[in-house]
């Protein structure tokens, strides 16, 4: 069965993106060894790939002037926006608006036997929660203090949380595996 998985770096503040809403400071820590390999096994296990809006900008643009590259090969890729956005070549994109109980069933039969991953934003993740439609957050915990920004879930949200696993990368950067229950 198919799961929705947040897998998002966080500050050891808690906060996934700077004060601007960029997050390039976590690209460092994306080439320890520990850090690449520990995302290759997850994205292996992917799917489909839900992003919000502003995100999706930020990669979109990052990805044309060549700070990122597009790492989600040829994988289904559904933005939730309210805004024409501009499209990356070769990318398998759907950009949607609305409820996500409305699209999550459309989205995980094109996750086809892979999981979701909700990349975010912060704020998406924190819908997916309300939505009761997130299953599992996969967070990576790197040793920067960013001292305001974007939290992990954008909003305030209740959930419980059941520790699965915790797993040192190397370089005092560390991966945590939680239930939503």
């Amino acid at each position: 069965m198919t799961s929705f998985k947040y897998y998002v770096g966080a500050s050891i503040d808690g906060f996934i993106a700077d004060r601007a809403g960029d997050a390039l400071w976590l690209q460092p820590f994306s080439k320890l060894a520990g850090v690449r390999e520990h995302f290759d096994e997850f994205f292996a296990g992917v799917g489909a790939i839900v992003i919000g809006g502003k995100t999706y900008e930020n990669i979109a643009r990052d990805v044309a002037e060549g700070k990122l590259e597009w790492v989600y090969g040829d994988k289904p890729v559904w933005v939730f926006t309210h805004h024409e956005l501009p499209t990356v070549p070769g990318a398998d994109l759907t950009f949607i608006r609305g409820e996500i109980g409305f699209w999550s069933r459309d989205i995980a039969r094109s996750a086809s036997v892979g999981d979701v991953w909700v990349v975010g934003g912060a704020d998406l993740a924190g819908g997916f929660v309300e939505a009761g439609m997130l299953d599992e957050l996969l967070l990576i915990t790197v040793p920067v203090l960013l001292g305001g920004g974007a939290n992990i879930f954008g909003r305030g949200v209740n959930m419980e949380l059941d520790g699965l696993e915790l797993k040192d990368l190397g370089g005092n950067v560390f991966a945590s595996r939680y239930a939503i229950t």
